[in-house]
């Protein structure tokens, strides 16, 4: 042997060949558009320990046992790592309403965001501020309401707060400027309570008079019923209860913008407080937009009632808790959701504009949103507040059946999830026309459109473009089982930090990880691991194994970055 001879010649001269890794079964982590065979990953095929005849000492043997080691473990199977997931589709122009492309672009530079999440945090609240004010008609049958569902996912600090902000700070503008219409009419209000209950007080005086006397009662006069009290004005609710929001939308018929930092939670807390099913039907009600009635004891014993349970809701997702969100009853309340996740924006710098240029773009954006929730309210047959209706102009309607057909084929060659959300497809497109035509129309000026333009369905058909592929992109990673992604995981922990072993107890007992305090599921992804020759239990001890450590391959520092 030369001082020369490199690990891999040695172990060819002591006959250790390496064992090639089994990995065309192995199912693709993503859970894209590759083939998906059965079983994720196979178990690791494991060589033979060899023990050659080496009479080497000091250094060489040192490196030849090292290499005897590395030998003795199977090739990793890095796959459980990768990150497969189709790039996100990029955000065009011509996918945005016109004259709102370069708002959206300045403004998401200069609170360092996506654009893509502040062009949904516009387009939801556009629908919540038109709100019942205007439907969209494709006939006298086919109505929808313009109120959109969207979620952003994204790791922490990738800019999903920073995009709603200049939404939740202009609703409360506009909110503040019906405070003093509100203010004069609860003064109103304070004045005929008042009266009648000086009313009520004479009537009863004369009922007690009426009954000693012998002499019929006498009817309770009008004027004795005290008026419901104003309501407050309200256009955007920050993770309101299920009950705060049927309160809210019983008083506010033009609906609200719902806002949730994470919608995790409010997937999976529904119907927490005793609702029987009650709060996901209102969450379904409240998409379709229509009436709704909550008959409940605690709602002073009365029925509430809402004409119009019109509701568009915003919020977040964190991408390790997206199946958590989406494992929910197959009732179509997530395929109601359009979903959106960028690619993180690249690390630059922060647009250095003058305060003046950010107070134009800001109340440019506060003006649109007092235009569009100006709309006034029609009135039905009843006297009650109704949607005036847009219908689709002839050119409109041709694109909008062109869209329909071809999004119901996708919705009847797919299944569960897909299925569904390529199902709503045709209301969306409505929605998203509606939404469209009204925001360029608050963006140019002029008078008010009757009719949904070719303009407005061509740009939100690419916009639906854009999101179907957001849609892919979502649900690729899907297709794994969740003892996979937990290994997945743990893997990138193990490649972070490189540890030489791992102990199950120090791993769950560190921030973040208490979901391995599930024996069940800390098994699995174990399991999972060892199979793709990342891990192996710990050498014995005596007579005795170490409860839960695990050695870790050092062939994982030859081929992991």
């Amino acid at each position: 042997m030369t001082a020369y001879e490199t690990p891999e010649e040695r172990r060819q001269r002591a006959g250790i060949v390496e064992v090639p890794v089994p990995g065309k079964s192995a199912k693709k982590l993503n859970g894209g558009s590759h083939p998906q065979p059965d079983a994720f990953p196979k178990k690791a095929e494991s060589t033979p320990p060899v023990s050659p005849d080496i009479s080497e000492t000091g250094p060489a043997r040192g490196n030849f046992e090292h290499s005897v080691q590395i030998a003795q473990w199977p090739k990793p199977d890095l796959r459980i790592v990768e990150d497969g997931r189709a790039p996100s589709p990029t955000l065009d122009d011509d996918a945005l309403p016109a004259g709102w492309g370069e708002w959206i672009t300045k403004e998401a530079a200069a609170r360092d965001c996506p654009r893509d999440y502040l062009a949904a945090a516009l387009i939801v609240a556009a629908s919540a501020w038109i709100g019942n004010s205007r439907h969209v008609a494709v006939n006298e049958t086919w109505r929808e309401p313009p109120h959109l569902w969207i979620a952003e996912i994204g790791a922490p600090s990738t800019g999903k707060t920073p995009a709603q902000r200049p939404i939740i700070e202009t609703c409360r503008v506009v909110e503040r400027d019906a405070e003093p219409e509100w203010q004069a009419a609860i003064a109103d209000h304070a004045r005929l309570a008042e009266a009648a209950k000086a009313h009520d007080e004479q009537w009863c005086a004369e009922v007690r008079a009426a009954t000693k006397t012998g002499q019929p009662a006498p009817d309770r006069p009008p004027g004795a019923d005290a008026p419901d009290e104003p309501p407050r004005p309200r256009l955007v609710a920050m993770d309101a209860t299920t009950e705060e929001l049927q309160h809210l939308l019983s008083e506010q018929p033009r609906g609200l913008l719902y806002v949730r930092d994470e919608l995790t939670g409010w997937f999976g807390n529904h119907d927490r407080y005793g609702g029987n099913g009650g709060d996901r039907a209102f969450f379904l009600e409240a998409w379709n937009g229509g009436s709704y009635i909550v008959d409940r004891v605690k709602h002073r014993g009365k029925p509430l009632r809402i004409s119009r349970a019109a509701l568009a809701i915003l919020g977040g997702i964190q991408p390790d808790r997206l199946r958590e969100a989406l494992a929910g009853a197959d009732d179509g309340l997530a395929a109601r959701f359009a979903y959106i996740w960028p690619d993180p924006p690249p690390i630059s710098k922060l647009a250095n504009e003058s305060d003046e240029t950010m107070r134009d773009r800001r109340n440019r954006l506060v003006e649109a949103a007092r235009r569009l929730h100006g709309l006034k309210m029609s009135v039905d047959a009843a006297g009650e507040p109704a949607p005036g209706l847009l219908r689709l102009d002839r050119s409109a309607f041709a694109l909008f059946d062109e869209l329909r057909q071809e999004a119901m084929q996708r919705a009847r060659s797919s299944r569960g999830l897909a299925g569904g959300w390529h199902g709503k497809t045709p209301g969306r497109a409505l929605r998203l026309a509606l939404v469209y035509e009204l925001l360029m129309w608050s963006a140019r000026g002029g008078s008010e459109p009757l009719a949904i333009s070719a303009d407005a369905m061509a740009l939100a058909s690419g916009y639906l473009d854009y999101l179907a592929g957001m849609f892919d992109r979502t649900t690729a990673g899907l297709a794994i089982s969740r003892e996979e992604a937990d290994a997945a995981a743990i893997a990138l922990h193990i490649i972070s930090t490189r540890p030489t072993a791992l102990n199950e107890r120090g791993l769950y007992r560190q921030p973040g990880w208490s979901w391995l305090r599930d024996n069940v599921r800390r098994s699995s992804a174990l399991r999972v691991l060892a199979d793709a020759g990342w891990i192996r239990h710990a050498s014995r001890t005596g007579t005795r194994r170490p409860r839960g450590d695990w050695e870790i391959s050092p062939r994982l520092w030859e081929t992991s970055p």
